[in-house]
């Protein structure tokens, strides 16, 4: 990728960089490569990576969790 288009691609919202970046990863590329194609370093392309993967624990799971165990 071109200087301009890494500027490009920081520039856009992050969900938007994180559906790009699935994009890269669903084309093949791997981490390295593909920080180099959007001037991320590997480790925030694979933590954006994880972290979009991450389940996410509804607020009221763990609540619920605490009310039964002082029922």
């Amino acid at each position: 990728m071109h200087r301009s288009d890494q500027l490009q691609f920081q520039r856009l919202p992050p969900e938007a960089q994180r559906a790009a970046l699935w994009r890269l990863a669903w084309s093949g590329l791997g981490p390295e490569q593909i920080a180099e194609r959007t001037g991320l370093s590997a480790e925030q392309v694979r933590r954006a990576m994880h972290d979009e993967v991450a389940p996410a624990s509804p607020p009221w799971a763990s609540r619920s969790h605490s009310i039964a165990a002082h029922a």
